[in-house]
């Protein structure tokens, strides 16, 4: 990621700022687990890196449009450097990722494959990221919703996936259940993050969606039941909507994984026990646990099951 991300030029010092300060690497993390007998460690480290160098651009971009001032501890490099180094960063780091691709030996059965699932993917989240900034649903809120989470979130979720199922079979390269899988894990994924501000439901009105009125899974649940309130307004300040809301949201939670373990079927048996690890490790929420005022919510349990990494 450094050897071809840092590599900027004027932008280097940006790059090296934002790479200073790494996240979890799910989505390498992700692919390395899914991909256990390569023959091709190099190119596979090559792939990886272009994954995440995709998720790193898509979050310098994210935080201009949304505005936000820190990100891992650090100041965003739109508020440090300024939004139009942050914008050529983002777009450096695109370029970056298809080097990554492009620089990796000895996997030319595939590279025209990969590079196509990374354009396909890069043009997917971008669709997402724009839907949501439109944040126009004409009523239909749940469609809107899973739109927008499959693509944003979603599509990069999928690429590793899709990476893997590239890696594991240079003959037969159909990579549409990886896709599909991938798609509904990061629905579900984004249903968790969008309901981490419910665990202290007493600060929903000073959280940032809120007070921009993004439409996050609560948001949309509670306008799918309760379609002639202020979606916002109700979830702040009546208890009741509000817990209606999460479950509504659990409920999509659900079907969501359903349809990521039912394409995990058609992929390899070690990707599919992946994916298995993935959703007990990452996506499984708490229940609700339901008082006289507030409900309390914790989207992320401690698990004992092996997670992802440890595959």
């Amino acid at each position: 990621m450094h050897r071809y991300g840092g590599d900027a030029g004027a932008l280097s010092q940006a790059a090296r700022h934002h790479l200073s300060s790494p996240g979890k690497r799910t989505r390498s993390k992700l692919l390395f687990a899914a991909t256990p007998n390569t023959q091709t460690i190099k190119a596979l480290v090559h792939a990886a890196a272009a994954v995440e160098l995709i998720h790193e651009a898509s979050i310098v971009h994210d935080d201009i449009q949304d505005q936000t001032e820190r990100r891992r501890g650090v100041p965003t490099v739109w508020r440090q450097y300024g939004a139009n180094a942050a914008l050529l960063l983002g777009d450096h780091l695109v370029a970056a990722a298809f080097r990554a691709v492009a620089a990796a030996e000895h996997i030319d059965p595939i590279k025209g494959s990969l590079i196509l699932e990374l354009s396909q993917s890069v043009s997917r989240a971008a669709s997402g990221q724009h839907l949501q900034l439109t944040n126009t649903t004409r009523g239909e809120f749940k469609a809107f919703y899973n739109e927008v989470a499959i693509n944003k979130t979603g599509a990069l979720i999928a690429l590793p996936l899709q990476f893997a199922a590239l890696f594991n079979d240079f003959e037969n390269q159909d990579t549409s259940s990886a896709r599909r899988c991938g798609e509904h894990l990061g629905l579900a994924y984004q249903i968790l993050d969008d309901l981490k501000p419910y665990a202290a439901p007493g600060n929903l009105a000073a959280d940032e969606d809120m007070k921009h009125r993004v439409i996050t899974a609560p948001v949309a649940a509670c306008s799918t039941l309760f379609p002639k309130v202020d979606p916002f307004h109700a979830l702040v300040n009546h208890a009741s909507l509000r817990t209606k809301a999460i479950r509504q949201c659990q409920h999509w939670l659900d079907t969501a994984l359903a349809s990521a373990r039912n394409e995990a079927a058609f992929l390899s048996a070690h990707s599919a026990l992946v994916v298995e690890n993935f959703i007990t490790g990452q996506l499984t929420p708490m229940p609700i646990r339901e008082t006289q005022s507030m409900p309390t919510y914790s989207p992320w349990r401690k698990h004992t099951a092996v997670r992802v990494e440890a595959v």
